[in-house]
């Protein structure tokens, strides 16, 4: 999916590094946060500015997924879009999701909820603050407004 097919507000979650990356190229499923959410739907993936270091050299060091060297990441802006469209605590999954679903939840803590996402695809960078929570994003604004460089010249 390309940007120009996106438009109006889109629901946004906000993500530190590599975890960004990896849900926007479909290389994680399943996210885990303390909080839950009713949302099912499009959700643009967020990169914070932050890197969590350890996770990226495990990912770089013991996985066979091509992640970028981490000055090639991209932080402070919308790096992807996927549907979110289950958010449970491993305990109380459906009956009816898939067992390669069920096995992603796997890593998530028992008191915390797992966000499954689907069709993830990457989009190229659309800096933006992002924020706590899933919050909304109005990609036609995003879009016109002048580029960060230029921004403070305005």
């Amino acid at each position: 999916m390309s940007t120009l097919a996106l438009s109006g507000v889109i629901k946004a979650l906000s993500l530190k590094q590599p975890f960004a990356w990896l849900i926007a190229n479909g290389y994680l499923l399943v996210d885990d946060r303390s909080w839950g959410t009713q949302y099912r739907g499009p959700v643009l993936i967020h990169a914070s500015k932050g890197l969590y270091e350890e996770y990226y050299q495990y990912i770089k060091h013991h996985t066979d997924i091509p992640i970028p060297d981490k000055d090639k990441l991209d932080y402070g802006g919308v790096v992807g879009i996927a549907r979110l469209v289950l958010c449970s605590k491993p305990g109380e999954l459906p009956a009816g999701i898939s067992r390669e679903q069920r096995v992603h939840f796997g890593g998530v803590h028992q008191e915390y909820y797992g966000f499954l996402f689907e069709q993830a695809t990457p989009l190229a960078l659309m800096p933006c603050a992002g924020k706590l929570g899933i919050f909304e994003i109005n990609i036609d604004q995003l879009r016109a407004a002048p580029p960060a460089a230029q921004a403070e010249l305005f």
